[in-house]
């Protein structure tokens, strides 16, 4: 009874999980062609320097794509927990390096406090060590 009931939930979760994967993509669809009308709107602009992009403007298309690309690692490690019912930690490390990264160039450093500043720099720290010691697979001794 109890090994029926657990199989009955392995099947919901990768539905569930099959589900999530289908509404990523079609996020990842509708951003990028959301991309696309942003960037030839910014390129399209009537200013004094055609076919130019200002820098402020570049921040948002690359906030998008980074978007985009997290959302690309996710549906990645989504698909290895399907197909090994593993959860895939270098994945997950990455798209939070992915995701960090995406917040450190779009930062407005005129409204952050330092408190804030050096979170995230430890943040980026900490998940650097962990990816380092999962890619390396170093082992730890007592």
């Amino acid at each position: 009874m109890e090994k029926n009931f657990l199989n009955t939930l392995k099947h919901v979760s990768k539905y569930i999980i099959f589900a999530l994967m289908l509404i990523l993509i079609i996020s990842m669809v509708l951003g990028t062609v959301d991309l696309f009308v942003l960037l030839f709107k910014k390129i399209a602009d009537p200013n004094p320097y055609p076919l130019l992009i200002d820098v402020e403007e570049l921040y948002v298309v690359f906030s998008f794509l980074l978007i985009i690309i997290v959302g690309y690692e996710l549906f990645k490690s989504m698909y290895l927990i399907l197909k090994s019912d593993m959860i895939p930690v270098k994945s997950i490390l990455k798209i939070a390096a992915i995701a960090l990264g995406n917040k450190v160039i779009t930062l407005n450093l005129k409204e952050i406090h330092t408190n804030e500043l050096f979170g995230l720099a430890a943040l980026i720290v900490c998940i650097g060590v962990a990816y380092f010691f999962f890619h390396k697979d170093v082992e730890i001794k007592d």
